[in-house]
């Protein structure tokens, strides 16, 4: 018997026993006052009928718990779009259920470890603090947490392959049905194409960026779809708390964040546009940097393998932020375009985090795709972006080199 069946048993049931209960036990009271029952006999009556109520209401609440924890009915259309959107077919039966906010923040944090390690956003918080990205005293796990979670419809468990719905889910609103759209295709998409690991920023951002960039497009031509049955109707966005939050925080983040919205969005459509294979392959082959899904119409670059020489230290840790990271290192000082045709020369990069003395040493070194933009990388990066690092890092000791095409960026504590 299905939870949903046997529910409804023991709804019917309490409310008969209930009745009787009540019944009886007044039946009794009466009873009593014409026998002189004692009043030790009728507190112990009205114990016993006070437990065996409780045991009832225990059923029911662990019943209740069940369909919390049971599937959310997919509707089998909102299945067949997305599965002929993406040309593929779920290899298992869609897992959906509905879950809390305290569950959606650890489903959250689980990501966020799953993807970059355990470790590897608190030292990635003090990598962005030395190169400027965010200001110091700083949690960016706890942002990230934030930014997958605030006022949001659902989120995709990457580590177990399930859509959890939050509590605020409307199955009857079509926006949050397209976002439900949107979450099936990333599992749909991850279920024929699973990826476990993702050994840098710049790999993961260009995984998620083909993923959820594929998913929202999906989202949208969805939500398109039925504005058109709807007769034109436009709606509410659902999400735009997590945009409200975004712009409270660095631009940094929300540069990352909003990558796979953007330019993966981009991605996925230049693809879809191209042919049905083309956007098969997509999946298939998906793009190992981010330079990859900003420029999908240029050919196959080959991109530097860049490693360091040891040095005296604790290795913290090892990372590449890519033509992405780069291009938001720029923006907020040479603006979006100018910044966008400077970074567009990154052709490799990676960054050492070393502890010496108790205190962190960041080495990065950018490949440029000519010492000519080496050189203006390095001339921009002085002009503009030294002056506000120096300003919020007093005591550090700020140097950018080129030789050749090769770009050295170095932040370590200044001599006491």
């Amino acid at each position: 018997m299905s939870p949903e069946r046997i529910f409804q048993s023991l709804s019917a049931a309490g409310l008969i026993a209930g009745a009787w209960l009540y019944g009886d036990y007044w039946k009794k009271i009466g009873a009593s006052q014409s026998s002189d029952e004692s009043i030790t006999a009728l507190r112990a009556q009205n114990s016993e009928l006070t437990l065996e109520n409780d045991e009832l209401k225990g059923g029911l609440a662990q019943v209740r718990s069940m369909l919390a924890q049971g599937p959310f009915p997919v509707p089998e259309d909102l299945i067949a779009y997305v599965e002929k959107d993406l040309g593929m077919v779920f290899l298992k039966a869609p897992n959906v259920k509905r879950d809390s906010p305290a569950t959606l923040r650890n489903i959250a944090e689980k990501n966020l470890k799953f993807t970059r390690g355990e470790n590897g956003l608190m030292l990635e918080n003090i990598a962005w603090e030395l190169l400027g990205f965010i200001p110091s005293d700083q949690n960016l796990l706890g942002q990230w947490i934030a930014i997958e979670t605030e006022d949001t419809r659902g989120i995709f468990d990457l580590t177990s392959g399930k859509i959890l719905l939050s509590e605020s889910f409307d199955p009857q609103s079509i926006p949050d049905s397209a976002i439900l759209a949107r979450l099936l295709a990333m599992q749909l998409a991850y279920q024929n194409h699973p990826q476990k690991e993702w050994p840098t920023r710049d790999s993961w951002q260009a995984w998620q960026a083909t993923f959820l960039g594929a998913a929202e497009a999906t989202r949208q031509r969805y939500q398109r779809s039925r504005s058109v049955t709807e007769g034109g109707v436009t709606w509410k966005d659902p999400e735009q708390a997590r945009d409200d939050l975004l712009n409270q925080l660095s631009a940094a983040l929300q540069g990352f964040a909003n990558f796979p919205f953007l330019d993966g969005q981009d991605h996925a459509s230049y693809h879809y546009i191209d042919s049905r294979e083309a956007y098969r392959e997509m999946f298939r082959e998906p793009a190992e940097t981010t330079a990859e899904i900003i420029h999908p119409e240029r050919p196959q670059l080959e991109y530097a393998k860049i490693s360091f020489k040891e040095k005296s230290g604790l290795v913290l840790g090892e990372d590449s932020i890519g033509e992405l990271g780069l291009r938001i290192w720029l923006e907020a000082f040479l603006g979006t375009q100018p910044a966008s045709d400077l970074a567009k020369s990154w052709r490799g990069d990676r960054y050492q985090l070393i502890e010496e003395n108790e205190k962190p040493i960041l080495i990065w070194h950018l490949e440029m795709a000519t010492a000519k933009s080496a050189e203006t990388l390095v001339a921009e990066v002085r002009r503009l972006i030294f002056p506000s690092i120096k300003e919020t890092q007093p005591k550090r000791k700020i140097e950018i080199t080129s030789q050749g095409s090769r770009v050295t960026f170095a932040n370590s504590p200044l001599n006491e």
